[in-house]
């Protein structure tokens, strides 16, 4: 039978827990209530695997960052959000080699389009 002290575990706490942004009292109870739900535990490890996989697809694990917001009616809160790209503090060269790379191709097919265009216009 179901503990109704608890409210049941949300697919929002199952998030924040694999974002480890969970209190540490919550973070018992959702690793409890994983033990018992073995499906819940596996699409946990799955959303662990995909957040693994995305931050090696962009090179570099982003740490956490806070954004206060400000209501006029109530404190500041605080809000941990994890940026998909470099923030402030960790910001890539300005031009690395994927960028280079980039601008060569990019300049490749402009040069490749004008030669075609050019042929088109002289033959034609």
């Amino acid at each position: 039978m179901a503990n109704m002290s608890q409210p049941p575990i949300s697919e929002t706490e199952l998030s924040a827990y694999v974002d480890a942004e969970s209190s540490p009292d919550r973070k018992a109870t959702i690793e409890a209530w994983l033990a018992r739900n073995p499906a819940q535990a596996a699409k946990v490890r799955a959303w662990r695997r995909q957040n693994q996989a995305l931050r090696a697809a962009l090179g570099r694990a982003q740490p956490p960052m806070t954004i206060k917001t400000f209501r006029p009616e109530a404190q500041s809160e605080e809000h941990n959000v994890t940026p998909l790209f470099a923030d402030a503090t960790n910001m890539r060269a300005p031009w690395d080699r994927r960028d280079i790379m980039a601008a060569i191709a990019a300049g490749a097919f402009l040069a490749g389009a004008g030669v075609a265009c050019l042929a088109g216009y002289l033959m034609g």
